[in-house]
């Protein structure tokens, strides 16, 4: 009886503890991410699409991160190649900047931490131009 009572104690502890620990990480880490994420700033569109070729870009914001492969033509992006991908559907994303061969997409308002996890890795890796 006494060994079950202890059991029991120790198993509603180790409870407490993972819900305190849940509670403070939406606390605290959740509106710091979004804030890092909303500190994210795109700097490719101030430099012209110059030098074809292949790059390579990575982002990450905490927990989120993306890796990429994109490949630039005379024209701007023809194609961006996940080497890591972040959590969510990125294709849609991806397709807008194949478009518009470049990162100069309209990036809704309440865009996931992701996306603009994902437009920095592309940002990152067009600034890898050189001649």
């Amino acid at each position: 009886m006494r060994r079950h009572s202890r059991l029991l104690r120790t198993l509603l502890v180790l409870v407490a503890v993972v819900m305190t620990c849940s509670i403070v990480s939406q606390v605290v880490y959740g509106p710091w991410l979004r804030r890092q994420a909303s500190a994210l700033v795109l700097q490719s569109p101030v430099i012209s699409y110059r030098y074809p070729g292949v790059y390579d870009g990575s982002a990450r914001v905490g927990h989120v991160a993306a890796k990429v492969r994109v490949t630039l033509g005379s024209q701007g992006i023809t194609t961006v190649e996940f080497l890591q991908r972040p959590l969510g559907n990125m294709d849609p994303l991806v397709a807008e900047v194949l478009r518009t061969h470049g990162v100069l997409v309209d990036v809704i308002t309440g865009a996931t931490i992701s996306q603009k996890v994902t437009l920095k890795a592309i940002d990152d890796a067009l600034m890898q131009q050189h001649p």
